[in-house]
């Protein structure tokens, strides 16, 4: 996503990068903060300390050039001591109320020290030329949260970091596919148990999964295999991710911890349509359901037992649903969108008539 939105700043400006800036917490910090949360007291959130956030400010202060017309930062919190004598625009998936929300236990942090965060990420971006969001469901809840006017925040979705395929290689396998890199979040359990119900009807259908180990017991029968992390960094290792997902009947994600899953776009390059949630940024990237079998949130195995089978039966509504996945995707979240909804976000902030210098 940094590289995809980098490459659409270069096209519009010249570019001075300012980076890599991530000093390590405080050990001190970190230490007082484990020990009281292994007591059940209330811990502060240490990564985004007063005295780690000053010295990222102090680093990009000193790093970035005088005589650049603006500053894109990608993220918001560890940002948020950033002074700049420009205009500046901030990019990411949302806001830390959301982030700390979603994917922590936010009991286990004192609440004074989040709102600590949460109140000068809100000033922060307040100053900002234009803050934008990666999904419709994340600009309104950071609008919520923050109070911010609405002319401030913008939306520029996301891509699909994977190459399009020029057709769907689908040939017929009754192979679901679960990916995550937290099993138990993304609710993998359900997943697994959901296969039981399947089984009785279609006992030659199979889940693969990859990314998180599940359990062992998830593993009990030779139906359902463990791939292990992928890495698309790896190119035979992306091979063999792409491979899964242009070979799958549907990916399941019922996920319970999630922002704008791009994984759901991935498999829809390939015609492969997903079984997710109507929560999160998720009907966004499924046209509402019209590209999707999006269930109720919370899921449990027999609401996604049932959408697996009607596809499984269905043999008209899942061919269509193929075709509505990859059409919508393709046209919507490929790289090259993307790259221009950033441009034309930074263009209508900052009004530009040249070709400006960012840092």
């Amino acid at each position: 996503m940094n590289a995809a939105a980098y490459e659409a700043l270069r096209e519009i400006a010249q570019i001075h990068y300012v980076g890599p800036v991530n000093p390590p917490a405080m050990w001190s910090e970190w230490c007082v903060s484990k020990a009281k949360r292994s007591v059940g007291v209330p811990g502060k959130f240490f990564f985004f300390s007063k005295t780690r956030l000053d010295t990222i400010a102090h680093e990009v202060k000193r790093l970035c050039r005088r005589d650049a017309d603006c500053d894109f930062y990608h993220g918001f919190t560890p940002w948020i001591h950033c002074t700049s004598p420009r205009p500046f625009i901030a990019w990411s998936d949302c806001c830390f109320y959301d982030y700390v929300n979603i994917y922590h236990l936010p009991k286990v942090f004192e609440n004074k020290d989040v709102q600590r965060i949460c109140s000068t990420e809100s000033a922060w971006m307040q100053k900002a030329d234009a803050v934008l969001l990666s999904s419709e469901w994340a600009r309104l809840r950071t609008r919520t949260h923050y109070g911010l006017q609405d002319n401030l925040l913008g939306n520029v979705s996301i891509f699909g970091a994977s190459e399009i395929p020029d057709s769907d290689r689908f040939t017929g396998a009754r192979d679901f596919l679960f990916i995550s890199t937290d099993y138990r979040r993304k609710n993998g359990p359900i997943c697994r148990r959901a296969m039981h119900q399947v089984w009785k009807r279609y006992p030659d259908a199979r889940l693969n999964i990859i990314g998180a180990p599940p359990p062992s017991e998830d593993l009990n029968d030779d139906r359902v295999k463990y791939l292990g992390y992928l890495k698309k960094s790896v190119p035979e290792q992306l091979a063999v991710f792409t491979d899964y997902l242009s070979h799958a009947f549907a990916l399941l994600l019922p996920t319970g911890a999630d922002i704008t899953p791009m994984v759901v776009i991935e498999a829809a390059f390939h015609g492969c349509p997903s079984i997710t949630v109507d929560s999160f940024a998720l009907p966004e990237v499924t046209g509402n359901g019209a590209s999707a079998m999006l269930l109720k949130a919370p899921p449990d195995e027999s609401k996604l037992a049932a959408g697996m089978i009607l596809l499984l039966q269905d043999s008209a509504l899942y061919s269509s649903l193929r075709v509505k996945a990859r059409e919508f995707s393709t046209s919507r979240f490929s790289r090259g969108e993307f790259k221009k909804r950033v441009q034309n976000a930074v263009v209508s902030s900052l009004g530009l008539k040249r070709k400006p210098l960012f840092a």
